[in-house]
């Protein structure tokens, strides 16, 4: 049964596969701020993360410590502004 749990649940999938194309296409523009905001990130990150996204936040994740979830929404927020 579809309802409106689901409805917002598939919104947010919606959302971050949008997110996820985005930042590939927009990866070269968006990439010299992503090594200001995560300096910590070496090249061979980046070129993996352009590739698979996710792969990108759990990079991002385990040499910040900061959660998924708000690596997702910086990320999000990059995506928008280019």
């Amino acid at each position: 049964m579809f309802n409106l749990a689901n409805e917002a649940l598939w919104e947010t999938l919606m959302l971050d596969q949008q997110t996820k194309t985005q930042l590939q296409q927009k990866f070269q523009t968006i990439k010299p701020q992503l090594q200001q905001q995560f300096s910590g990130l070496t090249e061979q990150d980046l070129q993996s993360g352009q590739s698979d996204p996710d792969q990108l936040v759990q990079k991002i994740s385990q040499k910040t410590g900061q959660p998924s979830t708000q690596i997702e929404q910086q990320l999000k927020t990059l995506v928008q502004s280019a």
